[in-house]
């Protein structure tokens, strides 16, 4: 193997354990904030390929708890996840036929 393929090697296993890491973790914290509410994950994160360590996570969620605003619940999410994590409601996007389309429906 030449050292350009152990490279690439490298980087995609670190790519595929970072993001596996990341899916857990936002797992665990969509639990504690919404539990049993549905949210559509998009984006770098279903792709371990184009995940990287400065990646965002994308999320649209079809509601919001009354207990959160949208800007606490980024911040709480972000904070446990150790990235950025955008979130939108998904009724009120216009990348809604996209993200159903191809997006993961989780349940929180």
């Amino acid at each position: 193997m030449s050292l350009l393929s152990a490279h690439r090697e490298r980087l995609r296993r670190d790519r595929a354990r970072l993001c596996g890491e990341t899916r857990e973790l936002l797992r665990e914290s969509l639990a504690r904030h919404l539990p049993g509410i549905p949210v559509w994950v998009y984006g770098s994160l279903l792709d371990e390929s184009r995940f990287q360590p400065a990646s965002d996570v994308d999320l649209a969620i079809e509601r919001l708890p009354e207990s959160l605003s949208l800007e606490l619940l980024q911040s709480l999410l972000s904070r446990e996840v150790g990235r950025e994590v955008d979130v939108c409601l998904l009724d009120r996007t216009r990348l809604k036929p996209w993200i159903i389309a191809r997006g993961q429906r989780w349940i929180g």
